[in-house]
């Protein structure tokens, strides 16, 4: 079943990178160290109002989870490097409790 949905996942981040959401323009990050490369690498699979919608229940373990689960099971195309520097800046602007700016 994994091997099915795996195609399936790429095939819509595909189609997904090459057209605009519904309101995406109007979609900013926080302000913050590693901002730009998590746009580019999260915007290329969805749009990015789902950081906002998720951030009130996650923790740097959740964010982990969540990139490694988008590499691993999605085939996001970030590297290590990358992932770690999302992982930062998601926890520090959108962790529960993170200070809001």
């Amino acid at each position: 079943m994994r091997s099915a949905a795996l195609p399936l996942a790429l095939a819509s981040c595909v189609l997904a990178a090459g057209t605009a959401f519904a309101g995406e323009e109007t979609i900013r990050l926080k302000d913050g160290a590693g901002r730009d490369v998590t746009a580019a690498r999260c915007s290329s699979c969805h749009s990015l109002d789902y950081i906002d919608m998720v951030a009130p229940a996650m923790n740097r373990a959740a964010w982990e989870k969540s990139v490694r689960k988008m590499i691993d099971a999605f085939g996001a195309p970030v590297d290590e490097q990358d992932a770690s520097r999302i992982v930062d800046y998601l926890t520090e602007q959108y962790s529960a409790g993170a200070a809001t700016k």
